[in-house]
């Protein structure tokens, strides 16, 4: 697999009966922005049909799209060292899913690579509008009953994600602080702020619909540069973990302080004697550094013939 040479890959996850064509616009501004050189599109796609008539195929749930999620991480995002989650609607509940799965079965350090989530109008309490119409005519889709208000395991994955994930304080085998980015549509009557919000500290509000949230139509659309500023955002907490985990660099190890005191009494006392021609002798003593001389015995006074007196 090709290495991906410091580029972010940015998994978009699309919603409900959608598809990846939902990104389009977006994509189109990404893939004109100098700036955003280091972002490399991704676009995840799963099952999302009205209907299945074929008795041999099924409509996913939620636990089998989050884990065919985990797989398009590791092969087809596999080569990238950093990664972003956009999801649109019910994409976040499945990005939630993918988390609450991993670290349910200790998997968070997984989970470190991922350096940012943004979700737009992901119904975190439940997508209200059309729900009776819903359950009448779409009543056996297992992903639709997982958008009913006040679903128990969309509710569980959620708990799972504000207590583990975006209040966690370090990685571990069950937790892993990744921050989330929450915007809801100003005019969205499908997903309300108030359910986009859910629990998420900080949720933003944008211009636009449930549709056309994310179909930018400019680099000036707030949508878009919004998204522009999260994923430079990314980008430095990118580099950031590459220079947290760099080996901080050896220090030399100190020279040995010289003690000249103790090197001075260290050193032996040498005594060196020399005699001249007329008996005469200097003693050179060498004690602590210092060199000392000293006049040896004189020679006998002569006697009165002049020559040296005989003792007594």
């Amino acid at each position: 697999m090709a290495q991906a040479n410091g580029q972010i890959g940015v998994v978009l996850v699309h919603g409900l009966l959608s598809s990846p064509d939902v990104w389009a616009p977006f994509q189109k501004l990404l893939d004109t922005d100098r700036e955003l050189s280091f972002v490399t599109p991704l676009p995840f796609e799963y099952s999302t049909p009205y209907f299945r008539f074929n008795p041999l195929r099924r409509i996913p749930s939620f636990d089998d799209i989050a884990d065919s999620l985990q797989m398009f991480l590791r092969v087809e995002a596999g080569a990238f060292d950093d990664i972003v989650l956009v999801s649109h609607s019910q994409g976040g509940l499945i990005v939630q899913r993918h988390l609450h799965r991993m670290l349910s079965a200790g998997r968070g350090a997984e989970l470190t690579r991922i350096r940012l989530v943004c979700t737009f109008a992901c119904p975190n309490s439940g997508a209200e509008l059309l729900h009776t119409f819903r359950r009448r005519f779409v009543r056996k889709h297992p992903q639709e009953r997982e958008l009913r208000p006040l679903n128990a395991l969309v509710a569980e994955a959620h708990s799972t994600v504000i207590n583990r994930v975006v209040h966690a304080e370090r990685a571990t085998a069950s937790t892993c602080p990744i921050p989330f980015r929450v915007y809801a549509g100003e005019s969205d009557n499908i997903v309300t702020p108030t359910s986009a919000r859910g629990a998420f500290p900080g949720a933003g509000v944008l211009p636009g619909d449930h549709s056309t949230l994310v179909r930018p139509d400019s680099v000036t659309h707030r949508s878009y540069t919004t998204l522009r500023g999260d994923l430079l955002f990314a980008r430095d907490r990118a580099r950031e973990a590459v220079r947290s985990s760099a080996p901080a660099p050896s220090s030399p190890a100190p020279e040995p302080v010289r003690d000249e005191r103790r090197a001075e009494r260290n050193q032996p006392s040498i005594r060196i004697q020399e005699n001249n021609a007329s008996d005469n002798s200097q003693v050179f003593a060498v004690q602590d550094g210092r060199i000392d001389v000293h006049q040896g015995p004189q020679p006998p006074s002569p006697g009165p013939s002049g020559g040296a007196e005989e003792p007594a």
